[in-house]
């Protein structure tokens, strides 16, 4: 199975926040490699920011801690891949690194790990929401 990672899920996960344990569960999979898990690279970029906000150790911190798991981190040099996350931003009301998220798992045929944001809707393709009821 793949799965790729959302910013959302990931913050979900270091900051305890509900659903956390169901990250924890996929990123366990990951490191036990019988799920490959991905998160593209403007999406680490995004949680890098964000948790930079409170302090630049816990964001480096937190990047090495994702990467120790195996997730891979995608490039946007494939032109197919950054076309499509064009393509959705166009067509959809997704903010850009949602886009590349949504691109990321069309690309590789692989389950979106989100939180409850309504931007993956109808995008045709497998979410799974952490945090939420559904």
């Amino acid at each position: 199975m793949n799965v790729v990672f959302d910013t959302q899920a990931v913050l979900i996960f270091y900051l305890g926040e509900k659903g956390a344990e169901q990250v924890a569960n996929l990123l366990q999979q990951v490191l036990e490699q019988k799920t490959y898990g991905y998160m593209n690279i403007v999406n680490l970029a995004e949680l890098y920011y964000i948790l930079s906000r409170k302090s630049r150790n816990v964001a480096d911190e937190k990047e090495r801690n994702l990467r120790s798991f195996g997730v891979k981190i995608v490039s946007v040099q494939d032109n197919a891949l950054w076309k499509e996350a064009a393509l959705l931003k166009a067509k959809h009301s997704l903010s850009l690194a949602d886009a590349f998220a949504a691109a990321t798992a069309k690309t590789l045929n692989a389950k979106l790990i989100t939180g409850s944001d309504p931007e993956f809707d109808n995008l045709g393709m497998q979410v799974k929401r952490i945090g939420t009821l559904g």
